[in-house]
């Protein structure tokens, strides 16, 4: 009883999606790149607003370093590679799929994936960013998961792309768009 519970788990369509079954299980890797688009706008969102109340509420002391400070002095191709293309896949891989795969195979509800996503990945960017920005990155690293629970019932291809390209357009646009608003601040 309890394998086939199990096994209907990872292979029904939520219920919530069954309308959109078909479409999403026809293009699974463009459902999974637009819900990342998404998601990454909103994971955007959300680091903005605890970096403010991160940086009201927490001494000068405890904040760290920027976190943008280690990308001075490289040229604009070499932090577009690294902080579009090379990190949110290693990122995605060490701080979503292995976490929360792990989780989802002990038993744990997906709240439990959720959370421990966004611990593992906070905790990985305490070292090169200081305490800001881990907390940033533990709201960050937890709607990533998200995004990659959301299109894990397609596999874990799609839920891959869908917290990678979350993570790349998260990156690109605090890099490219929102950075140059605070000229100085890395």
């Amino acid at each position: 009883m309890m394998q086939t519970a199990l096994a209907n788990r990872t292979t029904t369509t939520p219920p919530r999606l069954a309308r959109w079954h078909p479409r999403i299980a026809r293009r699974p890797l463009l459902a999974a790149t637009c819900l990342g688009a998404c998601m990454g706008l909103l994971g955007t969102l959300c680091a903005l607003l605890v970096l403010g109340l991160a940086l009201q509420l927490l001494p000068p002391e405890l904040w760290g370093d920027s976190a943008a400070a280690s990308l001075a002095g490289l040229g604009q191709d070499r932090i577009f590679v690294l902080a579009i293309l090379y990190a949110p896949v290693i990122e995605t891989l060490l701080g979503q799929l292995l976490p929360v795969e792990l989780a989802r195979r002990l038993g744990a509800p997906p709240l439990a994936c959720v959370l421990l996503s966004g611990l593992i990945f906070g905790c990985g960017h305490l070292v090169n960013g200081g305490l800001v920005h881990a907390l940033t990155t533990f709201f960050s690293g937890m709607v990533f998961a998200c995004a990659y629970l959301a299109m894990r019932w397609l596999g874990i291809g799609p839920a891959f792309l869908a917290a990678g390209s979350a993570h790349a357009v998260q990156n690109g646009t605090i890099l490219y768009l929102i950075a140059p608003l605070f000229p100085g601040s890395a």
